[in-house]
Formats: C-alpha cells, sequence, structure tokens
C-alpha cells in the first residue's frame, strides 16, 4: 500500500525531531538550500535529500535549484543595477529629470514587490533601465507638472498630467501622478494605448450623470490596478535574459 503523505511526515519528524523534523526540511527547501546543505544539517547523502523531496512532492529538486540560480541571478543584477547609486550619478551630473525618472521606477519596484510580485530590472548599455514585473516588461513615467486646459464657471478646473506614450512595445505601460500627499498609479496595457502619443490623465473622474457605474474616461479603469500584473507572464526578453543569466552562473 502507497504511504500517505501525512505518514511520511510523521515518520520523518520521528526520525528526526532533534533536528526540526519535516518543518525545518521546508524550512531549508523554501531557502533554496543546496541538496547538500540539506544532506549535511540531517547526516544523509544528498541524493538521499533529493529522494525526500520528490517522495514528499512528486517534484524534482531541479525546480528549486532553478529558482537557486534565479535568486542569484538576481542578486547579481541587483548590485549592477543599484537604484540609488545610479541616481546618486545622475544628480552629480546634472541630469535631474532622469534622476527623478530613476526615484519612480524604484518606488514602483518597492510596490510590485510589496505585493510579493518578482521584479528585475537591468541597466542596458545606453544607461536606460528596463523593468519587469512578473515577467512584464513595463516602461514607468511620472509627472508632478499639472496641465489644465479650460477654467469653468462656478467649477473648479479640470487637473491633467500629460505623458508621452512609449514608441517601442511593452507590456504594461505604468503612469504616476505625483501630487502633493500621494501618488495615483495607471497600469494600463499597451495595447490599449499604442496608438496614441500623448495620454493625459486625472487623480480623481468624477461619474457621468445618467450612466450608473460608468466613469468620464475609459482610463479611469486602470487605476491603482496592480492585480493586472499579478498572473506570471514569461515575456520573451525576460525569459531570454534570465537564461542568459543562469549560464553565467553555472559557467562561474
Amino acid at each position: 500500500m502507497k504511504m500517505s503523505l501525512e505518514k511520511k511526515i510523521e515518520r520523518f519528524n520521528e526520525k528526526y525531531k532533534d533536528k526540526g523534523g519535516f518543518d525545518k526540511f521546508m524550512e531549508l527547501v523554501n531557502d533554496l538550500a543546496t541538496l547538500d546543505k540539506i544532506g549535511k544539517y540531517f547526516g544523509f547523502s544528498r541524493q538521499n535529500a533529493a529522494g525526500l523531496y520528490k517522495s514528499f512532492f512528486n517534484k524534482k529538486y531541479g525546480e528549486i535549484q532553478r529558482k537557486r540560480r534565479i535568486k542569484k541571478h538576481k542578486e547579481m543584477l541587483e548590485t549592477c543595477c543599484d537604484l540609488d547609486e545610479i541616481k546618486k550619478q545622475l544628480v552629480a551630473q546634472g541630469k535631474k529629470r532622469s534622476a527623478r525618472k530613476v526615484g519612480y521606477i524604484k518606488l514602483v519596484k518597492r510596490i510590485a514587490e510589496s505585493l510579493k510580485y518578482d521584479v528585475l530590472i537591468r541597466q542596458k548599455r545606453s544607461g536606460a533601465l528596463e523593468i519587469f514585473i512578473n515577467g512584464y516588461k513595463c516602461s514607468v513615467s511620472g509627472s508632478s507638472t499639472q496641465t489644465i486646459y479650460h477654467y469653468p464657471q462656478n467649477h473648479p478646473p479640470s487637473v491633467y498630467y500629460r505623458f508621452a506614450v512609449p514608441t517601442k512595445a511593452v507590456d504594461y505601460c505604468i503612469f504616476l501622478l505625483e501630487l502633493e500627499d500621494h501618488f495615483t498609479f495607471y497600469i494600463i496595457p499597451y495595447d490599449k494605448i499604442k496608438h496614441l502619443t500623448l495620454i493625459t490623465l486625472k487623480d480623481k473622474y468624477e461619474r457621468e450623470k445618467g450612466r450608473r457605474g460608468n466613469t468620464s474616461s475609459k482610463y479611469a479603469a486602470y487605476q491603482n490596478r496592480w492585480e493586472l500584473l499579478k498572473k506570471p507572464h514569461p515575456h520573451p526578453q525576460y525569459k531570454r535574459e534570465l537564461d542568459e543569466l543562469i549560464k553565467d552562473v553555472e559557467r562561474a
């Protein structure tokens, strides 16, 4: 009779209770430990460690090894792409606009990572930064400059923020509206705006009279829509970058 997972865990806990049992085994796995490290901790071979993992989960440990290589790669990228250092250099060069954009990218990165999204940033030879969130290639731009098209009577003016739409295709455009006390984000699929040169966005859109549930702008539906980036998407360039980095690590 095939042993159940619960029974396997029970037997492992009995044998290695002085080592922390199955909880410790999973802690090491979640930390992306090597099979050697797991084996040495519990006192068995790396082959036994691999066999136990497969017995518990019916999967090879290779998936964990790949995650470890990717993590190491990303750590290398972060070292080579220190946003604070890049921003500092741009300020020293008097490139305040570029420095501010790096600040926007850093903010987007912080929010995405707080949502447990996978973020990869690389600096191209030209110095430009590329950002991938869960594999989606994104462009990031922000503005604190207000644009007012008209001043209506007896009503406050409508304040807009104007952005250029990237000419090179991405998966999503992330626009930041920098207000005095907060930021408003728009996460818009590039396909929805690729025909435009410029886009104007507001911090808030009022409901249209007589059209319950609708808003006065089709872009209002993309305000703070971080969940659009939730499902991992293997963008070809993203996958290519990781594969190349993994090969570099394996050759090292």
